[in-house]
């Protein structure tokens, strides 16, 4: 008999309840109707196959799994496994698939609004909050595809195969769980530690790139590397000096180029002898078209849908291929790459556009799922570095899981800049659960450079690349990323000590005054906490108060996110009378209540 629709879980006066699924096959669309097969366990057949779905609950646990035995191979499957309309929400979190996209929705929405989830999806009301989970190691694509309008949430719940040629196929557990939205995400990290290892120290350091970008010289590293050698606070903390993108002749050719005249393995030289840790930064997958591979190593590349090698990669107008880790050619080349630039001295890698080598539509080997490609890729790296230096991965996407890295990066491209403070903070709080269990968060760099922080303009203009021939001149073009006032500043800064990272400051030292240096001394000398547990993040659309444990005590971080002066509640239990100001060094009284003016914040340590 058929049994549709059933209901999944009742949350919150929610009904969730499983319909009809549905299936998208190379543009063709098939209904299934589930039947009943026994107890939990449910089946379907159509013209494409074979359908399974369980239903099981596992303590407070909901689980729905799927399968099937496709009769034919496909080239794309969209299968939504769970269609939900309807469903009143007041607090919404969505997870993006790597660094930065977490996305916040609070009812009402007035305007429609779409969002993809990678992970986990938090639905919150009335202090519950619904968590929906997969695991980080996905057997296929899965996501939820959601949309908001008003106070109704409209979702499928889905999976994608795209030219995979097995056909017994195995669909992600889709979990429901509710309770207490911090718990659930801490006990989500619990669950999805692949690997148990011990996490490295949090290590200081100071990045090339947020200054610099691709105008970085030889000269300009040292320059930076000997004025903190020579500065007596930040030579006892910061221990790492890494070379970011521009050092190399082109992505997909890592040699140096010419404003690199003594080349790496010198210069790795002499940033020891400052003693320094030497980091550098690699784009492994990235072939721009000029490179020798893209000309005569072609068969190394992912394909197109018709099969040739495509520029799959493009940022900031940089166009590139993308090296098909499948091919025993592409993993000896990483090997070998990786094997050099530890010979040349390098300890630490910044990995970074690793999710582009899954813009590519097909891989020579096309019996790994979609899923495992970045896997498979950071396989071939790990062999090369072979346990021998700190890989930090940008761009990383999650589902690779906690394995292969030791830091990965959580938030959105960092800027001096009050837009981007606020932008980058939700996905840096949203993934607190990661940090020190699956590896190091890193939310990008700790800038100190600003209006009142330097006293030499930023003349670095990287949005001109978006003008074209044809455009009237837009004055954002030449935005230069250095508007954010001493007070903004601080709340960067207070969040990344809360996000208890790695610190890395990326700014020319050298031409900050005395208030962006005290800045700089300040966050790198700090004690390393725990991870703070952003308080109202499932109430709020950016979370502005903050609690993080010291080993003896701990601090509060209170933000006014708003243009105008605020007043904020200090409701956090077991505070002691008297703190300090971290950034004043003042010693005061814990309040009750405190009004903070416009995008400012309080950090109390005690």
């Amino acid at each position: 008999m058929s049994t549709s629709p059933f209901q999944l879980l009742n949350f919150e006066n929610c009904n969730l309840s499983l319909g009809k699924s549905k299936i998208i096959a190379d543009d063709k669309t098939y209904d299934i109707n589930w039947l009943l097969k026994d107890d939990n366990n449910f089946y379907s057949e159509n013209e494409l196959g074979k359908w399974q779905l369980s239903i099981k609950n596992v303590g407070n646990k909901t689980i729905v799994s799927t399968s099937a035995q496709l009769l034919t191979q496909v080239k794309h499957l969209h299968y939504s496994i769970i269609e939900c309309d309807n469903i009143p929400f007041e607090h919404i979190l969505s997870s993006s698939m790597k660094m930065g996209g977490c996305k916040v929705f609070t009812s009402p929405e007035p305007e429609e609004k779409k969002f993809d989830a990678f992970y986990t999806l938090s639905l919150s009301k009335n202090n519950n909050t619904l968590l929906i989970s997969w695991t980080l190691n996905l057997s296929s694509w899965a996501k939820a595809q959601g949309k908001v309008k008003d106070n109704i949430l409209s979702l499928d719940i889905c999976a994608d195969i795209d030219h995979y040629s097995n056909l017994d196929i195995s669909f992600p557990d889709i979990t429901f769980e509710s309770g207490n939205g911090i718990t659930l995400l801490q006990n989500y990290a619990n669950d999805n530690i692949e690997n148990k290892k011990e996490i490295p120290n949090a290590v200081p350091g100071w990045n090339t790139w947020d200054y610099y970008r691709w105008t970085i010289t030889e000269e300009e590293v040292l320059k930076n590397a000997e004025f903190i050698a020579k500065d007596p606070i930040l030579s006892q903390h910061i221990k790492r000096i890494i070379i970011d993108d521009g050092w190399q002749y082109c992505y997909g050719e890592w040699h140096a180029n010419s404003y690199f005249p003594s080349g790496t393995k010198k210069l790795a030289n002499e940033i020891k002898k400052l003693n320094f840790t030497p980091g550098i930064w690699v784009a492994p997958v990235c072939v721009e078209p000029h490179a020798r591979i893209a000309q005569l190593d072609y068969d190394m590349l992912a394909w197109n849908e018709g099969g040739q090698p495509t520029l799959a990669f493009e940022c900031m107008r940089r166009k590139g291929f993308v090296i098909d880790p499948t091919v025993e050619k592409s993993k000896k080349f990483l090997k070998d790459l990786f094997d050099r630039l530890i010979k040349d001295g390098y300890e630490y890698f910044k990995l970074d556009f690793l999710a582009a080598v899954l813009d590519a539509r097909r891989y020579h080997d096309a019996s790994i799922p979609r899923s495992q490609i970045m896997r498979v890729l950071m396989q071939s790296i790990n062999e090369g570095v072979d346990n021998r230096a700190t890989i930090m991965g940008c761009n990383y996407p999650y589902m690779a899981g906690n394995k292969f890295v030791a830091a990965s990066r959580v938030g959105g491209d960092i800027h001096s800049d009050w837009g981007c403070i606020k932008s980058n903070t939700l996905s840096v709080a949203y993934r607190f659960w990661m940090n020190r269990k699956l590896w190091l968060n890193d939310p990008d760099f700790a800038v100190c450079r600003g209006v009142d922080t330097t006293d030499y303009p930023d003349t670095l203009q990287p949005v001109l690349v978006f003008c074209e021939p044809g455009m009237e001149y837009h004055p954002l073009a030449e935005k230069t990323f250095s508007s954010a006032t001493e007070k903004e500043l601080e709340i960067l800064l207070s969040i990344v000590l809360m996000a208890a990272p790695p610190v890395n400051l990326s700014d020319d030292l050298t031409k900050l005054n005395e208030h962006g240096l005290e800045l700089a001394r300040k966050v790198v000398s700090a004690e390393q906490g725990k991870t703070a547990i952003p308080l109202d993040l499932f109430s709020s659309k950016l979370p502005s108060k903050w609690q993080q444990e010291l080993a003896h005590g701990g601090r509060i971080l209170l933000v006014n996110w708003l243009d105008e002066a605020q007043i904020i509640k200090v409701d956090i239990p077991n505070l002691p009378e008297k703190a300090t100001n971290f950034w004043t060094g003042k010693t005061m009284t814990v309040p009750k209540e405190i009004e903070l003016a416009p995008r400012s914040c309080l950090l109390l340590q005690y």
